[in-house]
């Protein structure tokens, strides 16, 4: 398994977000390559391991090291009535809450006395944000624990110990399969530990239970969790609780309390959950990039899991989840209805928010479950809260944005252009493609492999009925369209060319059916002999392909890869031949062009150019090289598969040599069909007219930029806005009819 290419599809099939700004470590870079390798038995499609990576990478920008229970949330606004300040204000409440009193070395000399394991480890800072650092433990190269600690006070809040799972994994593991310590022993192991580590302190805590505990997200591993609450005068004082979790080898690998900061959250939240007794167990705390993510026990008559996400140092609740303590395909509850359900969600949103409540509105009036933030009776796109309650009352899911905006910084309503400005710059930027295959399932009931020319706003999106801005809007203050980076990040709207090479297209594919063909197809196009190379041949799920792999002495990657059934080749992969960054964009791009003649499917006679990227370092997200990416076209038109905004070809070339090193043939489906004629079709303006007759323009407030990016203050935009039918279908319109179309 190539894990540098895996890992780079994977982030180009996550968002752009995630890619952004990110810096590798090399602790970082072999943690992502261990979590791959360990998720090999599960046999994990490619949607999975994005999102997982996407998780992963999107806290590498920040240095950290856990992303937590739940996938980071856009920004949105803080508990009952607090209003956030200003950005300015914000940095300098950030920089005096940062200011260090505690070093970390001091922090952890206390952790380094209990546990010997870690004596000898190194300190790396990665963040510090709300006053609570996070910091790794090392042993030259490798992470061996991470830590939380409160820089004003020196309190540890988390700590826990890296890599304790198995590897290679087995693949019949299941929580049944791992011999834990019986509780009195995992019970005296903690005691022991509390007491070196705090001392007298260690004396005001009482136990509260012993559960086991599995964190499925990422570990995937089973613990004794061991739980105490401190007492004072005979009585527990509420939500001073901690944990100590030890694993199957009786040794402490987790140590998390509450603070008193999130001891006060916790009894806010009492009144809008009063299933959240001073009793609950502690299971998880780890640092994330907002505030902390917590696992607790204990919660509701039934003695559920709860999972939280809490924003800042326990400032506001950001996510909320009841799992079921047993398993089962079904739940064992049911989720309140109707009108019912809008009550129970008002009273609760009343008790957490209280007078800020008012402030959301159901999405859809018929239908409980997602409130949108209003203001000056605009939408703030970005800032919603989904719930879910139970029959009973109880709250079983709740996420919100962790933080919004002081009202002074709304831009007011009339600095924004005129709807009719709005409509003229939809007009000038609709734009055409084809997409070759059409489902039956589109309301107009075209039937499967009639290709259709369309007008939309977007190439490289699929337009939804109802839109976040983040893939395009226009600008209310300028009048001008912004475009985001479309589906795998390709930027060809923000390209806003129209340019198409032709392609003489091979009558057939170049085909390779055994290992020594395929030796000789990479020695014949790029000169490389793999003989004294590491060989294996892998099968893999993605659309029946197949992969003759070698590595070569550097464990370089050196592959082909085909159609299991066929043989035709759909890509290569050679390693580049140094670091260097001397060949200019033009040169890289004729040479890109030159080399898909031989490679493309037979029948495709254009190519559009649908996304450039510029070489550099390479890490896991890019290999550094040129490459160019490309959608089939028609006439100028860019051709899709069956609604896939993906690119159809990319060729990656040397940035040292100029010769090309890759080519990966993306379409899912190799068939090409005959595409309606483009000279015939309904005008610009008509088809802007039926787009606007079920998607009208409406004024909205913007909570981030087109690179999903959270913005200093709001922005007024004008975004297609269909109604609540159409608020989760795609919508275009069918050039050659102007009829709207509907999936």
């Amino acid at each position: 398994m190539d894990v540098n290419k895996q890992i780079r599809e994977a982030v180009r099939n996550g968002s752009q977000e995630s890619i952004e700004d990110v810096r590798f470590t090399k602790e970082m870079e072999l943690r992502i390559r261990g979590a791959i390798a360990q998720n090999k038995h599960k046999n994990r499609n490619r949607i999975f391991m994005a999102g997982s990576l996407a998780a992963c990478l999107a806290v590498t920008a920040v240095g950290m090291h856990q992303q937590g229970w739940f996938p980071q949330m856009p920004s949105g606004k803080n508990l009952a009535n607090a209003v956030a300040t200003t950005a300015i204000d914000k940095k300098n409440t950030e920089a005096k809450q940062n200011s260090v009193k505690v070093s970390p070395e001091e922090a952890i000399l206390p952790l380094k006395k209990a546990i010997s394991a870690i004596s000898k480890t190194t300190i790396r800072v990665d963040s510090t944000r709300h006053g609570i650092s996070d910091i790794t433990l090392m042993e030259g190269n490798n992470a061996r624990a991470s830590v939380a600690y409160d820089i004003q006070t020196g309190q540890i809040e988390s700590f826990m110990i890296s890599g304790e799972r198995p590897d290679p994994y087995p693949e019949n593991w299941d929580e049944t399969s791992v011999k834990m310590p019986a509780d009195k022993t995992a019970e005296s192991v903690a005691n022991a530990f509390l007491q070196s580590f705090l001392g007298e302190e260690s004396k005001s805590y009482q136990h509260l239970g012993t559960e086991g505990y599995v964190n499925e997200f990422w570990e995937e591993s089973i613990w004794l969790s061991v739980s105490y609450q401190r007492m004072e005068n005979g009585k527990p004082v509420p939500y001073d609780i901690l944990s100590v979790r030890i694993n199957s080898k009786e040794q402490v690998s987790f140590f998390g309390r509450l603070n008193k900061s999130e001891q006060a959250f916790f009894t806010k939240l009492t009144d809008a959950m009063p299933d959240l007794n001073p009793s609950l167990l502690l299971f998880d705390k780890e640092k994330n990039r907002d505030g902390m993510s917590l696992a607790v026990g204990n919660v509701n008559k039934e003695g559920h899991q709860a999972s939280l996400r809490i924003v800042g140092n326990g400032q506001a609740l950001e996510s909320y989840s009841i799992e079921e303590k047993d398993k089962k395909e079904e739940p064992s509850w049911k989720q309140a209805k109707g009108a019912k359900a809008v009550e129970q969600e008002r009273q609760f949103l009343n008790k957490l928010l209280g007078t800020d409540s008012e402030n959301y509105r159901l999405e859809d009036e018929s239908k409980p479950g997602v409130y949108q933030r209003y203001h000056n009776g605009l939408p703030v796109l970005s800032d919603e809260i989904r719930m879910t309650t139970d029959e009973s009352g109880l709250l079983r899911f709740f996420r919100k944005e962790p933080e919004t905006f002081d009202p002074s910084q709304y831009p007011d309503v009339s600095t924004a252009v005129s709807e009719e400005v709005a409509i003229q710059e939809l007009s000038e930027h609709m734009k055409l493609r084809y997409v070759q295959n059409l489902d039956a399932s589109s309301e107009e009931r075209v039937e499967k492999g009639k290709p259709v020319l369309e007008y939309t706003p977007a190439v490289s999106f699929m337009q939804m009925g109802r839109e976040d801005g983040t893939e395009w809007h226009i600008d209310a203050t300028s009048g001008k369209i912004a475009y985001g980076t479309g589906n795998n990040g390709l930027a060809y709207d923000q390209l806003n060319t129209k340019k198409a090479h032709a392609i003489q297209s091979p009558k057939e594919y170049v085909k390779v059916r055994s290992k020594d063909e395929a030796k000789a197809l990479l020695q014949a196009e790029f000169g490389i002999l793999v003989d004294d190379s590491t060989y294996r041949e892998s099968e893999m799920d993605r659309n029946g392909r197949k992969e003759y792999v070698w590595n070569d002495k550097n464990d370089k990657y050196i592959g082909v890869e085909v159609l299991a059934k066929t043989g035709s080749v759909v890509g290569l992969d050679t390693p580049r031949s140094d670091t260097a960054v001397t060949v200019k964009r033009e040169q890289a791009e004729e040479a890109a062009l030159a080399f898909l003649h031989k490679y493309v499917d037979p029948g495709v006679t254009e190519v559009q150019l649908a996304q450039v990227i510029q070489p550099g370092v390479a890490n896991p997200v890019s290999s550094g090289e040129w490459e160019f990416r490309y959608f089939m076209s028609k006439d100028g038109i860019p051709v899709l598969d069956d609604d896939n905004p993906d690119a159809a070809y990319s060729v990656t070339i040397d940035p040292s040599t100029g010769k090309v090193t890759k080519f990966n043939n993306f379409r899912e489906t190799h068939e090409l069909v005959e595409l309606p004629a483009s000279d015939n079709i309904v005008s610009k303006d008509k088809a802007v007219q039926e787009f606007l007759r079920v998607m009208p323009l409406k004024l909205v407030y913007l909570m981030k930029d087109v690179d999903r990016k959270s913005l200093p203050q709001p922005k007024l935009a004008y975004m297609p806005w269909g109604n609540e039918e159409l608020a989760n279908k795609t919508v275009t319109i069918d050039a050659v009819t102007g009829k709207i179309i509907t999936k």
